[in-house]
C-alpha cells in the first residue's frame, strides 16, 4: 500500500507545473449496490487535477445509505485516463483505490475500496461547468451508476476543453 501511495505522490510531482492550473471540483448523486437487500442511494464529493493531457489525479469522498440498516463512508483516490480511442472528447476511464468504512446496526466495519470507472465529461454552454455521467463497478460495492457536476476552480485551456 506504501508502494502505490508513493507512486501516486510521484505522478503528482512528475507533471508539469502548468498542471497546477487544471483543478476541478464536483458534486454527484449515485445508485450503487452498497445495500444488503436494495439498491443504496447516495452522494459524492470530488476533486481532481490534471496531471496533462493524457491523466488526471485526484479525490473523492461519498456516502450511500442502503435503504435498511447499512450505510457506507468512502474515501477513495482515483487516477483519470482520457485519451480514449473513440475520438470522443470528454471520454475517460478511472483507476478507483480506498477504503470504505460500513455501519451496521449500531457497529462500523472497515474495507478495502478498489474499482474501474467510466463516463464522459461534457460541457454544455459556455464551459464554466460540466455534466459527468459515470458508472462503475469493483470491491465491495459491485456496481454504481451516477452523475456528478463540477466546475473547473482553474484552468490553462480554451472554455469547455479538458
Amino acid at each position: 500500500m506504501k508502494k502505490l501511495l508513493v507512486l501516486c505522490l510521484l505522478l503528482y510531482i512528475a507533471g508539469s507545473l502548468s498542471a497546477l492550473e487544471n483543478l476541478y471540483a464536483g458534486f454527484g448523486a449515485e445508485l450503487n449496490a452498497n445495500s444488503r437487500k436494495s439498491v443504496a442511494v447516495g452522494g459524492n464529493l470530488s476533486f481532481g487535477m490534471g496531471i496533462n493531457e493524457l491523466f488526471d489525479a485526484g479525490f473523492k469522498a461519498g456516502y450511500s445509505y442502503g435503504m435498511d440498516t447499512l450505510s457506507t463512508l468512502e474515501f477513495q483516490g482515483l487516477f483519470r485516463y482520457k485519451n480514449l480511442p473513440f475520438n470522443i472528447t470528454g471520454l475517460f476511464v478511472q483507476a478507483e483505490l480506498g477504503a470504505v468504512i460500513f455501519f451496521y446496526e449500531g457497529d462500523t466495519y472497515p474495507s478495502f475500496l478498489g474499482g474501474l470507472a467510466a463516463g464522459w465529461r461534457i460541457f454544455p454552454g459556455s464551459g464554466n461547468w460540466y455534466i459527468e455521467p459515470q458508472v462503475r463497478a469493483g470491491y465491495p460495492f459491485l456496481w454504481g451508476v451516477g452523475i456528478t457536476v463540477g466546475i473547473p476552480i482553474a484552468t490553462n485551456k480554451g472554455k469547455g476543453e479538458e
